[in-house]
């Protein structure tokens, strides 16, 4: 499927994606930062040029697909903050947040999970409760990455903070694949990627 990095398209098709994290080197490659690492695999793999904006808060790269103009959206926040990183982002511009895709470690989802459907709570993720709080919306897409439980007596936000065990790095790495997949595809036919993410096939971890 052709990309077209930076090339301006004659529609007004507009899709966003927004890869959640925190972008503080000590926090690289954690469980809570698979949103991000999702799409800067994905940008770097279809070589889209990343600039940060003038506020400093988000990242941003563009391509066109499928008759869509498409931003990449990288907050350059930390997580609890990336409400100010999209509302920097929508500032001034007509958002029709169906459009709009943001995506996220899940830990209520098994390991090696993902799911692709619009609206809902926070379900305690800090990240998606800044972005819904600060545009006063939860009608937009979220692809959730499920990164697993976290072992019993084990602080949810240690373990999210924690880096992925040497047995889950190689299903890890087939994970971002087939999530970069649903980037692809979603531009296309967003029941096809709501379809393909239900039905991810999981490897058992051991």
């Amino acid at each position: 499927m052709k990309m077209n990095p930076q090339r301006k398209v004659e529609n007004n098709n507009k899709l966003t994606f927004v890869g959640l994290w925190n972008p503080q080197k000590e926090y690289k490659k954690t469980r809570h930062n698979i949103g991000a690492d999702c799409l800067l695999n994905f940008s770097e793999r279809n070589n889209i040029r990343l600039t940060t904006h003038k506020s400093g808060k988000f990242q941003i790269g563009t391509y066109e697909m499928e008759g869509f103009e498409i931003d990449l959206v990288i907050p350059m926040v930390s997580m609890n903050n990336s409400g100010d990183a999209v509302k920097e982002y929508a500032k001034n511009k007509k958002i029709n947040y169906e459009n709009v895709i943001v995506v996220h470690d899940d830990i209520d989802l098994g390991f090696g999970r993902l799911r692709l459907k619009i609206g809902s709570g926070d379900g305690g993720h800090n990240g998606i409760k800044s972005i819904n709080n600060s545009i006063s919306s939860t009608e937009y897409f979220r692809l959730r990455i499920g990164v697993g439980r976290p072992p019993s007596g084990t602080d949810p936000a240690d373990y999210v903070l924690s880096m992925f065990t040497s047995g889950e790095i190689e299903e890890v790495n087939f994970l971002l694949e087939d999530a970069m997949d649903i980037v692809k595809v979603f531009p296309k036919d967003k029941e096809m990627a709501i379809k393909q993410a239900s039905e991810r096939r999981i490897i058992d971890v051991v």
